[in-house]
């Protein structure tokens, strides 16, 4: 298996020659998948396929896809989920939003804590998250630990070549080993994509809560779509 599994543009480049490939061949399904998005498919080529593909995957364009990619998310083990995002303010305003429980509900769940490693919390979620405070590192990172070695994580740093304030936030969500095998199906089936797609929810209202612009025109439920095919690839 390889150490990181992530979208990019090349392959949703062949995607979409795939597709223009099998409409012209005249495959049930294709046609299928052109007619919902592209109607009139009488003049049909590379660039609608890559239309089409971009509408399947809930973006209004081709170039809205590609734009988004660099923002998905990757796994680097079957346990362990990453994703970052980068945001222009200050310093001590992304780590209040990160550090206080009053400003964590308003963009993740409500919660319950100290700010010190070993503090108990306790998110207000069904089924109920909860543990110890595992980091605690004013200003870099905190880290919110649950049994046997899983955690969510977001870690401060600076982004590379940018200028300004600009912040990169990155989240680690690592399950426990039990919780990934003891599922008959696996990783696929303990990462289903709507938790996957979740985070991208959740890092838009936490863009939201930072800079008031309003919540991104994203479909998360064909987002899910984009993380049900790069899971898969865990299949083989």
């Amino acid at each position: 298996m390889a150490s990181s599994h992530s979208p990019n543009t090349e392959n949703l480049r062949k995607q979409a020659k795939a597709l223009l490939r099998a409409w012209r061949e005249n495959s049930p399904d294709s046609v299928a998948r052109v007619a919902e998005h592209y109607p009139d498919g009488r003049n049909f080529g590379l660039q609608d396929a890559q239309f089409v593909l971009a509408r399947e995957y809930g973006f209004r364009s081709w170039s809205a896809l590609l734009e988004f990619v660099p923002r998905m998310g990757y796994f680097s083990d079957v346990y362990t989920f990453h994703i970052s995002r980068e945001f222009d303010v200050s310093l001590e305003r992304l780590w209040t939003v990160l550090s206080k429980p009053e400003e964590i509900g308003d963009w993740l769940l409500p919660v319950t804590f100290e700010p010190i490693v070993g503090s108990p919390y306790a998110f207000a979620s069904q089924p109920k998250l909860s543990g110890i405070i595992g980091v605690y590192d004013r200003q870099r990172a905190i880290r919110f630990d649950s049994a046997e070695d899983a955690f969510w994580s977001f870690a401060i740093e600076p982004a590379e070549e940018s200028e300004g304030t600009q912040l990169r936030l990155s989240v680690i969500d690592r399950m426990t080993i039990d919780s990934v095998d003891q599922y008959s199906g696996g990783i696929v089936e303990v990462w289903n994509p709507g938790v996957t797609a979740g985070w991208h929810q959740i890092l838009d209202a936490l863009d939201h809560v930072l800079t008031g612009r309003q919540l991104p025109d994203v479909d998360y439920s064909r987002l899910c779509l984009f993380y049900e095919r790069l899971i898969e690839r865990f299949r083989q």
